[in-house]
């Protein structure tokens, strides 16, 4: 049919001719026009179009968000973001593609049954996250349990849309490729305020269970908005009602929720939780055993960390002349750069570290600042709230020692910095008897990682000699680490300072020189190929879901 044609569809926000059933009172016999008072005023007409229109807005920002959400806390759960989210959008969008088929076999008014799906998605959608947290935990069927929540909340998803169209029909509307553009235009604008409301509002101010419960309460608000321009059932309007009101007493509680949560995961008793930016933070106390977690993952145990941290530290201060400038990259908790302070010859310690919240929490709470020596806050610590990788890109200035204590290369974010680029704009930042150490994951529990680490050290520093050593770190067990130096007669040519809990020279030569950890020979990482993140994960697959 031709633009021009007499018969085209309707536009959206002129009136449409009047229908011979009125969309609006289904009860009204067939074939009778009502008198002209009973005829919506055009003003109502477009309350009604600007109502569902906002209500395809809202559901897009939904929908993704929920994406989001099930990526983002299967990927805390099980440390693999890239499979995580892979799944999460896949099943999503393979269930959005069933409700898609499914909506047209639905009966009944379009209005009333988006109403109906609106608040159902809200009450799966909200509760998706305890749901996970609790299969998880409690199960060993959790990869079913995820797959059916994506897969419900997809089919919830995909069949909105087509409800939508349905529903702008019974409003009136014709269902033309105009108002099916527009809708679906609504739906792509909403999926990019959801990528930028995710990440940057809802994940950090609320963290997962409260921005759950909130999107799915927003969900349930639509279907009232929804329920108010239909002659509806009561009760489906006390259904919504009831919905909204279960949605938000669970978001104001959800922080007892949390903590039972983190209860069961965790094992010991919460003493502080933040959900920042870029991680969420956790610390446990129990007796005398104070454990940091970073999105679950285990950073340190008080009892054992100086065992850690004393041998990161001296295996690289011990084999320079005169440390005086010294880079630690990662160590936001200032426990290596405890370490590094006792040696006399520190003049200036610059500490980079992307999270602010993970160096405040480690500069002002008192239980920290008394593990950590109060290190962050000594005139000669530098804190500097940046990224590593863009960090070492700078350049400008060399350090006698950089030492690198970052998280584990589970995932595509730290992967960069476990490359061939990234040792060698590191290498550029040493002086010219400079050394670097860093952590290279479990030689026991990822042997085929920590290889990898030493593989990638040598082809991106390949003037230095690299050597690969490990020490035993009851919390973690076997921990390897990888030393690079351009002069090994150097290694451990200086004696340690007073005050360690731990270390000793003899055995720092017999773990560094005598006895070296075993590597084999594996693909170094890069950038474009960061094999680290598939070699750790295969290793750690085997301990993890045994």
């Amino acid at each position: 049919m031709s633009p021009e044609s007499p018969e085209r569809a309707p536009e959206l926000i002129e009136p449409a001719p009047e229908p011979t059933e009125p969309a609006l009172e289904p009860g009204r016999p067939a074939g009778r026009t009502p008198p002209a008072q009973e005829r919506p005023a055009g003003r109502a007409r477009r309350r009604r179009s600007t109502a569902l229109f906002a209500a395809a807005l809202l559901v897009a920002v939904g929908g993704l968000i929920y994406e989001l959400i099930l990526g983002t806390a299967a990927s805390y759960l099980i440390g693999d973001s890239v499979l995580s989210f892979s799944l999460a959008t896949g099943i999503t969008l393979f269930g959005m593609g069933v409700g898609s088929l499914l909506a047209g076999r639905l009966r009944g008014r379009p209005a009333t049954v988006f109403a109906a799906n609106e608040i159902l998605l809200g009450l799966v959608g909200g509760n998706s996250v305890l749901i996970l947290y609790a299969a998880f935990g409690l199960t060993r069927i959790h990869w079913w349990v995820f797959s059916a929540v994506s897969l419900l909340i997809g089919i919830l998803i995909g069949l909105e849309i087509p409800l939508l169209i349905k529903t702008f029909a019974q409003f009136g509307r014709g269902s033309s490729v105009e108002l099916l553009s527009r809708v679906l235009a609504l739906d792509y604008f909403g999926a990019l305020v959801a990528s930028l409301i995710f990440p940057l509002v809802l994940l950090p101010q609320l963290g997962l269970l409260r921005g759950a419960y909130l999107v799915g309460a927003l969900n349930v608000a639509v279907a009232m908005v929804v329920l108010r321009h239909v002659d509806a059932p009561r009760r489906l309007v006390a259904a919504g009602a009831a919905a909204v009101v279960v949605l938000m007493a669970l978001f104001c509680g959800a922080g007892h929720l949390e903590r039972g949560i983190d209860a069961r995961t965790y094992g010991d008793p919460i003493i502080y939780y933040e959900q920042s930016q870029y991680q969420k933070i956790v610390l446990t106390q129990y007796g005398r055993d104070m454990r940091l977690y970073l999105n679950g993952q285990l950073q340190f145990s008080s009892l054992d960390e100086a065992r850690y941290h004393e041998t990161l530290a001296a295996a690289a201060m011990t084999s320079v002349d005169r440390p005086a400038r010294i880079l630690i990259l990662g160590g936001g908790d200032g426990l290596l750069a405890r370490e590094v302070l006792r040696y006399p010859d520190v003049e200036q310690v610059t500490v980079v570290d992307i999270d602010p919240a993970v160096t405040d929490l480690a500069a002002t709470n008192p239980r920290l600042v008394e593990l950590n020596g109060g290190s962050l806050n000594d005139p000669r610590v530098h804190v500097v709230n940046r990224d590593a990788f863009g960090f070492t890109a700078e350049g400008g200035r060399t350090y006698d020692v950089v030492l690198i204590d970052l998280v584990d290369p589970s995932n595509e974010k730290p992967a960069k910095l476990y490359s061939v680029e990234f040792y060698r704009r590191v290498e550029a930042l040493l002086s010219e008897k400079g050394v670097m150490v860093t952590q290279a994951t479990s030689s026991f529990f990822s042997p085929r990682a920590f290889s990898t680490v030493a593989s990638t050290v040598a082809a991106g520093q390949p003037d230095s000699r690299v050597l690969p050593f490990a020490v035993n770190v009851p919390s973690f067990g076997e921990w390897g680490f990888v030393l690079s130096t351009r002069a090994p007669d150097l290694v451990l040519s200086h004696p340690l300072p007073g005050g360690l809990r731990y270390q000793t020279m003899e055995e720092m030569r017999f773990i560094v020189l005598d006895h070296p950890a075993r590597t084999s020979p594996m693909e170094p990482s890069t950038l474009l190929h960061p094999t680290i993140v598939q070699v750790y994960n295969d290793d750690m697959a085997q301990w993890r879901y045994s």
